[in-house]
């Protein structure tokens, strides 16, 4: 290096940089950056920058890993905006995700609206063009409170600037339109907006929680609306798509027929999978965009990694464009769509940018300014803890020293939990530190250190500034990334709701039995009118059955694929069925009683608390815990410090944190001194464990081995002698565990995943184990939230239901069957060292289909499994893909059960259509374990074949990304399963003669009965007013909405349950007009009627009539009274009937008269 070199490159603080780029003058190149000092000199930059910052990266995850970490340093976050590409080719058979599609929007109109301080982007989102500025200018639309809008003018302008008519608002670009009500979620909105009308007039603009659909106090007086995607499929800009796709498929010769067909689809606002090339058609010409970028400081990281994927990205687009050309298929040129690498230079060799550099590359003929960090990444500051001494030494020692060198020290935890955890860890060692939610970098203090909450992967230290900034993956190890959850992501809680009822479905009439539902009709008799619930029964026997007695109506959910028979209405099938599933839940709940009692009187071992060292294992655990798996976690270790032996059911979807909830367990059990057995049906899952168990107790000492017939009998004789004379900790294996010659010097534990997959005698061996040491089951199949509440004190049930927090997403896309896209899928995730599962169902055609992918992908390492192989060699297939020797494994749904292999991303599914949307919900989410973006393709024979049900599905799959509504739906026969195995196959006979919601009733009422609790007598009381009392089509237009609400109304036990209801009501819809506000007022009075055990309440025109119920309250001696004093007024009729005389009322008085009647029984 020349003397000239060497004086060109400076020693580096963050303020010679700023000074450096402020001059302005040549380019100026960074280097000796580790970790999140990047992010940290950025945000410096961009506090002192006059210009907006651009900030290019290689590829994506590098950009959101930036955007993530940029607001830890930075404290306004929105100035902060991120622009992803597209995530695949658009010559691909797919179409850009929905969610990235919002986001490239949402950035884009902050650009145009100059709202963007720093951009963050991979270099692929730079060589896109984009909708053009002008029309984004000119298509968007402000709205302001008190100012008057045409209604239908708004609603064209909400469909042309692509918004979805949607029921129900829950997803981002849809909206629905109630009466005065419209609402609307816009791209780049947090939350869904309410606009309530006043005629033609904006009243008030209020967000809205889409899990609820209420919206809080927050109001708005501007909403700027943007289009919801790129493309706009309506007026002017569809009749130039359509110009300039004819003008192309006659330039490529493609028949008229070819094109008409895509214009149909797109006049009926259809875009379907493989149209993305479209875009350039739908406008006069796109913007690259430098157009939204005005003036710019540009900040290249990585700049050969950059160059390196230019060149691979436009190798890319080529061959797919090629590939267009050759398949005779209509596209546009990619140079209408994408810049070339020469368009780039320009503005990637721009003289007065910034480069941070990887490498320190010399060129002597460049006039750079280059300035060199001596910054240091922390080296892992965790040693391996032993049974005396914590693994916190690093640490301490790496605190003591800053204090010494007077420096300022940053430990930063993703959740304060964690936070909370490393306190308590700290304060074992006398270290006191207060978390402190709110800090900034200013506020630290020499020689002090402080504790804080926020988004930083790894720390760094920067000697001439005496800066240390560690994160918690360098104190506790890897962790993965947490994704801010938005109101619409959340998973809701849905009883089984009449709003998922669908015309044809089957029902149960508590009275009446299993019928089917033909929908929600408006009658009218005379003057009076209202909604019924249409049912058929066996025969020509039909049922209207008003919306007030709606509580007597459940959705029949039997067993999986069973097709119960219509009951006849007034036939004894009924009764008989009612009957005999009656004595069925009578032997169990005897049967559970009886076990609950035995488990009371035993005596087992108490365990201590849980110390510091176990305080510091949990730290590890390299995930936030969901608040259902802490609560697993927590009944765990109360079982476990309790005298009576634990006998736990843990039941969670794979990969929602089973394992991680036995771990803890199995720890608690070892420092005590006790020995644990993990207990798998198989061993490819014993193998998953050992790895697992291995992995996150690598740094404790803990003993973990296996038996398995995979090791030799040598090797599993030592282990078995091992454990007999307790030098192992914690031992895996199947049923082999259960042999005789199986000892333990000191069992405390065994965990037993899936129990139901053992065989009977295993079973057995195992009741005889419950009776000895703790038992701790874990399942995968969910159980129905109802069974847990009527087991509650039974059976010790713990339910995670919530995903974890630190997943990505799972891109999910429906596509024809394309051997391009398979091939570019498989090498997409081989190129990140990943594994993919593809779902060939066909036994017949499985090998076949393999030797095609081989064909297609020669690069990958194929292995076959499915469930007509033989035991060992499926085991050894699954074996050999879990360690890795097998990249791509073509399976058949044998892939449903319980594997978890984290390195397996993508999973292709061959004629999805086929599947049932529970299995695709299982299949899909094999993926996804990691912190990894996952990818999901729903292979299809062409959108033409399919049954409209089919097509259903599949929407619903794409367009979910999370346990919502339509998974909570996919998710009953699963449910059912899980019941079947915690109940017993014995019940699911009577479960699919009554339905599961009835059985599980009363199974709770037998059992309170049992055990001696009193029930209040459930009356569903007839109420016959003559009004006209229902929610108009008008005011709530979609019939299962509607459903819910009457539903919900029947349901509610008091007047504050209603008034909620009612306010919803109001939120959501406005206020209801006369016949909804008659509905309400009959509602509060069934309440009344409830709790007075009435039957029925009558008014003929001028009396009202009272029949109670023979469990009623109402005293004898009062109603006497009342007839004895007022015999003008009050009349006893048969059946201990009370009449009342009122005269003749309009509705609103007669309510209020009734009303005041009923109170007077109170």
């Amino acid at each position: 290096m020349n003397d000239e070199t060497q004086q060109n490159i400076r020693n580096a603080t963050v303020h010679s940089v700023i000074d450096g780029v402020s001059a302005n003058q040549q380019t100026v190149e960074v280097l000796g950056l580790h970790g999140s000092a990047d992010a940290y000199l950025l945000a410096q930059l961009l506090g002192a920058s006059s210009k907006p910052l651009v900030i290019l990266c290689a590829e994506l995850e590098s950009a959101r890993q930036l955007v993530t970490e940029l607001p830890f340093f930075h404290p306004h976050p929105d100035d902060i905006a991120l622009l992803p590409h597209w995530e695949l080719n658009p010559y691909d058979p797919l179409t850009p995700h929905p969610e990235l599609e919002a986001i490239r929007m949402t950035t884009l109109s902050a650009l145009n609206r100059r709202k963007v301080k720093a951009l963050v982007l991979p270099v692929r989102s730079l060589m896109q063009k984009v909708i053009p500025r002008q029309v984004l200018d000119t298509i968007s639309l402000e709205l302001l409170v008190e100012e008057e809008y045409q209604r239908d003018q708004l609603l064209d302008s909400l469909i042309q600037l692509g918004y979805q008519p949607v029921p129900l608002v829950e997803e981002r670009g849809s909206f629905a339109v109630r009466g005065d009500i419209i609402d609307l979620f816009p791209p780049d909105a947090k939350q869904p907006i309410r606009l309530d009308f006043y005629g033609d007039f904006i009243e008030k603009m209020r967000p809205f929680d889409p899990t609820s659909q209420r919206s809080g106090e927050a109001t708005l007086k501007v909403l700027t609306l943007i289009p919801s995607r790129e493309m706009i499929l309506h007026g002017p800009f569809l009749e130039t798509l359509g110009q300039k796709l004819k003008e192309r498929c006659d330039e490529l010769a493609i028949p008229r027929t070819d094109r008409e067909a895509i214009m149909t689809e797109l006049r009926e606002g259809i875009l379907s999978p493989g149209r993305a090339f479209l875009l350039p058609f739908n406008y006069p010409e796109l913007d690259p965009l430098e157009q939204y970028l005005d003036t710019l400081q540009l900040i290249l990281i990585d700049p050969p990694a950059i160059e390196q994927e230019i060149d691979l990205f436009h190798r890319d687009i080529r061959d797919g464009e090629a590939r267009m050309l050759e398949q005779g298929l209509p596209h546009a040129r990619r140079q209408t769509l994408y810049l070339e690498p020469g368009e780039l230079q320009p503005l990637l060799r721009q003289p007065a940018r910034v480069e941070i550099s990887r490498l320190q590359v010399i060129q002597f003929d460049d006039q750079r300014q280059r300035y060199h960090f001596s910054c240091q990444s922390n080296n892992p500051l965790r040693a391996k803890p032993t049974s005396d001494q914590d693994g916190l030494e690093p640490l301490l020692e790496r605190l003591q020293q800053a204090k010494n060198e007077n420096g300022k020290t940053l430990l930063v935890c993703h959740q304060q939990s964690q936070a909370k955890r490393l306190q308590e860890l700290l304060a074992a060692h006398r270290i006191e530190l207060s978390i402190d939610l709110n800090l900034q970098l200013s506020d630290l203090i020499s020689g002090s250190p402080k504790l804080t909450v926020g988004e930083l992967n790894n720390g760094f230290y920067l000697p001439d500034e005496k800066l240390n900034i560690i994160s918690e993956e360098e104190i506790f190890g890897r962790r993965s990334h947490r994704q801010k959850k938005t109101g619409q992501q959340r998973a809701r809680q849905l009883m089984t709701s009449l709003a998922e009822l669908k015309n044809g479905d089957f029902i149960v009439h508590t009275d009446h039995g299993i019928g089917r539902y033909l929908g929600l009709t408006h009658l009218q008799t005379g003057k009076l009118e209202g909604d019924f619930l249409h049912l058929q029964y066996s025969g020509s026997d039909k049922l209207y059955l008003p919306i007030e007695r709606i509580a007597k109506v459940q959705k029949y959910i039997g067993g999986e694929g069973y097709v119960p028979k219509l009951d006849k209405m007034g036939g004894q099938g009924w009764e008989k069925a009612h009957l005999k599933a009656r004595a069925a839940v009578e032997e169990l709940a005897r049967q559970l009683l009886e076990l609950y009692a035995k488990r009371e009187l035993r005596q087992g071992f108490a365990y201590s608390p849980p110390d510091q060292l176990f305080r510091e294992f949990e730290a590890t655990f390299p995930h936030e815990e969901t608040a259902d798996q802490q609560q697993a976690i927590d009944d765990i270790l109360d079982d476990m410090q309790s005298p009576k032996p634990m006998d736990r059911l843990i039941c969670g979807d794979v990969g929602y944190g089973k394992t991680e909830v036995a771990l803890r367990a199995a720890v608690k059990a070892v420092l005590d001194s006790k020995q644990v057995a993990i207990l798998v049906p198989t061993t490819v899952l014993a193998s998953q464990h050992w790895e697992s168990f291995q992995q996150r107790l690598h740094d404790f000492p803990i003993r973990v081995e296996m038996v398995s017939r995979f090791r030799t009998s040598a090797e599993n004789k030592k282990t078995l002698e091992a454990a007999a004379t307790g030098k192992i900790d914690i031992l895996i294996g199947t049923h082999r565990l259960l042999q005789r010659d199986v000892r333990f010097k000191d069992l405390g534990l065994v965990v037993v995943d899936e129990e139901q997959r053992f065989g009977v005698s295993h079973k057995e061996k195992l009741k005889q184990l419950r009776a000895e040491v703790d038992i701790l089951t874990l399942t995968a199949t969910p159980i129905p939230r109802t069974l847990h509440m009527s087991l509650t004190g039974m059976r010790d049930l713990s339910v995670i239901e919530t995903a974890p927090v630190d997943r990505l997403a799972i891109r999910t896309y429906v596509s024809r069957f394309d051997d391009e896209l398979i091939r570019q899928a498989i090498l997409r995730e081989l190129r990140r060292g990943g594994q993919i599962y593809f779902v060939h169902n066909r036994v017949q055609t499985i090998a076949a289909m393999a030797e095609q992918l081989h064909q297609l992908v020669p690069e990958a390492t194929i292995s076959v499994g499915h469930g007509q192989m033989a035991e060992k060699e499926l085991e050894q297939v699954m074996l050999d893909f879990i360690a890795g020797k097998s990249n791509l494994l073509v399976a058949s749904t044998i892939i449903e059960n319980g594997l978890d292999i984290p390195r397996a991303n993508t999973i292709i599914v061959n004629r999805a259509d086929r599947f049932g949307l529970s299995q695709l919900y299982q299949l899909r989410g094999r993926v996804g374990r990691s912190d990894r973006r996952a990818y999901a393709y729903l292979l299809i024979p062409g959108e033409a074949a399919l049954t409209r049900d089919a097509r259903e599905r599949l929407r619903v799959l794409q367009e979910l990304t999370e346990l919502g509504a339509g998974f909570r739906i996919a998710s009953h026969d699963l449910e059912l399963r899980g019941a079947g195995d915690l109940l017993g196959g014995k019940q699911s006979g009577p479960i699919a003669a009554i339905g599961f919601e009835l059985y599980t009733e009363l199974l709770e009422e037998t059992i309170d009965r049992l055990r001696g609790k009193e029930r209040e007598e459930q009356i569903d009381p007839e109420i016959r007013l003559g009004l006209s009392a229902f929610l108009a089509e008008k005011y709530l237009p979609d019939p299962n909405q509607r459903l819910q609400f009457y539903q919900r109304m029947a349901k509610a036990e008091n007047d504050e349950e209603l008034f909620d209801l009612v306010e919803e009501l109001r939120d959501r819809y406005g206020e209801p007009p006369l016949a909804g506000e008659l509905l309400i007022a009959t509602m509060r009075l069934r309440i009344l009627l409830k709790k007075l055990c009435v039957e029925l309440l009558e008014y003929d025109n001028t009396r009202l009539s009272l029949l109670f119920h023979s469990s009623t309250k109402v005293s004898p001696d009062l109603i006497r009274q009342l007839v004895t004093e007022q015999p003008d007024r009050y009349r006893l009729g048969a059946d201990f009937k009370l009449n009342i005389k009122l005269g003749q009322l309009p509705p609103g008085e007669l309510l209020v008269r009734v009303r005041k009647e009923l109170q007077l029984f109170f």
